[in-house]
């Protein structure tokens, strides 16, 4: 199910990704003449697509421009020009050296509640409460919302509640799951299996792309903030689904923007909001902020940090677990974003300290003493935070 549910995240009629929209190439043009071209190709290569066999087929670098396709199989382009000597600086610094007056946007990733299982969010060992990734991520904003605003931080949640943001349900993408299983021939199969396949990618369709598109539009449109934190927790596969076990392995690490696949820049959408994005500088903020936030996990929790190994992620910054990939999060919302993955809520630490609960001060799990997990997280989030600015 699994493999049949990731297929197909084009639209059958446009080469834009699943409810993505046809991007107006014009909002480009305030970045004419920003870059020289060994600036475009560096932070290009260095941070959003380090394969140039990804980024050839629809990315031109010219003496002094680059040439953008505008629409997959036309010969349609943007002519981005180069700046013919540097700038000092090429992007003028934050003006944030302090969390004071700063716009902050929390996103509790997820949805949690009665969506958890929905979501793949869930699960319970051995008959205990269940674990709702959702749920835990709302606590933890709430926590760190007081933290900040204490710190003179102006602090918004992308939602308050257990609830989805989307005024979209699952049903109404009915003609949208048919038209993805008759375009892969999915007919064929027997009812019973063909319905389960609709079902859970009308499902995936409302929970996971229309929530975060409409999480954007409120960060874009209402919001308008300096920096979203997107707040998750990891978690490890089931070795074995019907028989869940705890795992040993345990870790955390930090994601910004970046490291563009070549099938994911084969979407028009896709491809414009990668040069949005490195056009427009936000990759430094991130960085500078992953860094810290990245040192003060590995400080509170005393977690290693985790490592990909596959390309679809490009290990960037300074810290170790800062990493750079392309998720719909991440990508759609119009400012500087971090996405944050400490603990592994299946993992045999963590799960003792999420089913301990809030309490004050430190409590001693496994012989050592510990803060609640949430207090720690956020904790760290903020003093992440601190750190970072003040460099």
């Amino acid at each position: 199910i699994v493999c049949f549910l990731c297929w197909g995240w084009k639209s059958a009629f446009t080469e834009t990704s699943v409810l993505g929209k046809t991007p107006d190439w014009t909002h480009l043009e305030p970045f004419q003449g920003k870059l020289t071209r060994p600036e475009f190709e560096g932070i290009l290569t260095g941070v959003y697509c380090p394969r140039k066999e990804w980024w050839a087929p629809w990315i031109v670098i010219e003496k002094d421009k680059a040439r953008i396709r505008k629409e997959a199989g036309k010969d349609d382009w943007f002519e981005l020009s180069f700046r013919s000597t540097p700038a000092s600086p090429v992007y003028p610094s934050p003006a944030w050296k302090s969390l004071k007056g700063m716009r902050i946007a929390l996103d509790p990733g997820h949805i949690g509640g009665k969506y958890s299982e929905m979501e793949g969010r869930h699960f319970s060992i051995d008959g205990k409460s269940a674990v709702k990734e959702g749920d835990l991520s709302l606590q933890t904003a709430f926590r760190l919302e007081k933290i900040l605003a204490s710190k003179g931080a102006e602090v918004f949640l992308v939602r308050r509640a257990k609830e989805p943001v989307t005024s979209k349900k699952p049903g109404d993408f009915d003609e949208l799951a048919n038209r993805w299983a008759k375009d892969r021939g999915l007919e064929k199969l027997e009812k019973e299996e063909r319905e389960k396949l609709l079902r859970k990618r009308m499902e995936m369709l409302f929970y996971r792309v229309s929530e975060i598109r409409a999480r954007a539009r409120l960060v874009n449109e209402s919001i308008r903030p300096d920096l979203v934190i997107c707040l998750h927790l990891n978690a490890s596969a089931w070795k074995d689904p019907d028989k869940k076990e705890l795992v040993d392995r345990n870790d955390f690490h930090v994601l910004v923007n970046g490291c563009y696949m070549g099938g994911e820049l084969a979407y028009d959408d896709q491809r414009f909001e990668m040069l949005l994005r490195l056009l427009s500088g936000w990759h430094r903020p991130e960085q500078k902020l992953a860094d810290g936030l990245s040192v003060a996990f590995a400080e509170a929790t005393d977690l290693p940090a985790f490592s990909y190994k596959g390309p679809n992620a490009l290990k960037i910054g300074k810290a170790e677990g800062v990493w750079a990939r392309n998720l719909l999060a991440n990508r759609l919302y119009r400012c500087p974003v971090v996405f944050l993955e400490p603990y592994r809520a299946n993992s045999k630490g963590a799960y003792e300290r999420i089913m301990a609960g809030s309490y004050a001060g430190t409590r001693e799990i496994n012989g050592i003493r510990r803060l609640a997990l949430v207090e720690e997280y956020a904790q760290a989030v903020a003093k992440g935070l601190m750190n970072a600015l003040k460099e």
